[in-house]
C-alpha cells in the first residue's frame, strides 16, 4: 500500500468513526434550528463588532456595550442543548485528529519502535 493509498484508507476510517458520524449529526440537528443558526449568527456580528470597534478606536462606552452584548450572546451559545451536542462532538472530533496527527509526527519525526498506532499502548508519544 502507498502513502496515497494509506491516506484514504484513513480518510475512510475517520469518515466511518462514531465520533465523526456524530460530529456530523450533531452538526446537521443544529444548522437545521433555525434559533440556534440565529444565536450563532447574532454571535459573529458582535464579535465582528467588538473587533471593528476596537480597530476603528470607538468609545469606550461603545465598545462595553458591545462587549456586553457579545457575553449576553456568549450565554446563549453556552446554554443551548443543540450548541451544546456540536461543541462536545466538536471538542472529542479534534481530540482523535490530534491523535492521528500524534501517531503520523511519532512515524515521521521520531523513532517509531514498538508503536501499534494506538496511543492507549504507547508511553512515548507523546
Amino acid at each position: 500500500m502507498d502513502y496515497i493509498e494509506a491516506a484514504a484508507f484513513l480518510g475512510q476510517s475517520i469518515a466511518e468513526s462514531e465520533i465523526f458520524l456524530e460530529l456530523k449529526a450533531a452538526e446537521k440537528e443544529m444548522l437545521a434550528d433555525s434559533e440556534c443558526t440565529q444565536i450563532l449568527y447574532d454571535y459573529r456580528q458582535f464579535q465582528q463588532s467588538v473587533a471593528n470597534g476596537v480597530r476603528d478606536n470607538v468609545s469606550k462606552e461603545e465598545l462595553e456595550e458591545v462587549r456586553s452584548k457579545l457575553l449576553a450572546k456568549q450565554r446563549e451559545v453556552n446554554t443551548n442543548p443543540l450548541i451544546k451536542r456540536y461543541l462536545s462532538a466538536k471538542r472529542a472530533f479534534d481530540g482523535m485528529m490530534e491523535e492521528v496527527n500524534s501517531v503520523l509526527r511519532h512515524y515521521t519525526e521520531g523513532d517509531p519502535g514498538d508503536c501499534t498506532g494506538s496511543c492507549e499502548t504507547c508511553g512515548g508519544c507523546n
